[in-house]
């Protein structure tokens, strides 16, 4: 009912730059394109969307995927959806990630796992992550010192651990099965003759001057004006977004004009 990760991925083909820009899910109040303000969290909107296909005929995914490009001042050509069951099998269809922990994490509350086990631990160093834990991974954020943007940066840390692996020679024979394992657990509008394009852009891409942006503090902040309802709510600043915006778009930003 609630969208756990929401994140916009741009890549310039001229210059393989790449920009992760992460949005956190209490992130309430904002402006839609047509000009209406969403009054509930942005992890909402897509269930929003789905049941009130009147205020959004664009349907669930393509109403957030145009959300999230107005806030950020750029149009998003393609959107992805994957469930969680989705997600933990494509990471155990390519055979694991590899990622480098900083920071121990112990959340005794996580409750996630499949079989029933409660709670998750990951020492720090570098660990191969299956499917059930890399999904962990990415969800936890009740541990000691943890929160929801260090989560927003494990999920990206994840991606382009995920993207890495992607475009080993020895995975991208096994990327139809991938696909097909995929099959009603991901939802997008990406053509599928145009994967083989990506891959190779994919291979361009230097991971080391990927930026990757969480748009908590100092892009959002806890309202002050007592708007939020009692609840825990974040309001995004509109002119850091702007300059950011800028920042990374440039000419194609929406915001250039303003």
């Amino acid at each position: 009912a609630l969208t756990d990760a929401l994140l916009v991925v741009s890549v310039d083909p001229a210059t393989n730059e790449v920009a992760m820009v992460s949005f956190p899910r209490d992130i309430a109040g904002f402006e839609l394109w047509d000009g209406r303000i969403f009054k509930g969290k942005i992890n909402s909107l897509m269930s929003q969307a789905e049941t009130h296909p009147d205020e959004f005929p664009d349907g669930p995914s393509a109403s957030v995927s145009r959300a999230v490009g107005h806030l950020l001042g750029v149009p998003i050509h393609y959107y992805a959806s994957v469930d969680l069951a989705g997600f933990a099998r494509m990471i155990d269809a390519v055979g694991g990630v590899t990622v480098d922990v900083g920071a121990a994490i112990d959340d005794p509350t996580y409750g996630g796992w499949q079989d029933g086990r409660v709670g998750f631990r990951l020492g720090k160093g570098r660990h191969t992550l299956d499917g059930p834990t890399a999904l962990a991974f990415v969800r936890t954020r009740r541990g000691v010192g943890d929160n929801d943007f260090n989560r927003a940066r494990r999920q990206q840390q994840l991606l382009v651990a995920l993207q890495r692996k992607l475009v080993e020679p020895s995975v991208i024979p096994l990327l139809p099965g991938v696909l097909t394992e995929l099959e009603g657990t991901i939802v997008t509008n990406f053509p599928p003759d145009r994967l083989g394009d990506m891959l190779d852009l994919g291979q361009a891409v230097d991971q080391a001057a990927i930026r990757q942006i969480v748009l908590g503090p100092p892009y959002s902040r806890r309202p002050t004006d007592g708007n939020n309802g009692g609840l825990y709510s974040l309001r995004l600043d509109t002119a850091r977004l702007a300059a950011l915006s800028v920042e990374l778009f440039g000419a194609d930003s929406r915001y250039l004009s303003h």
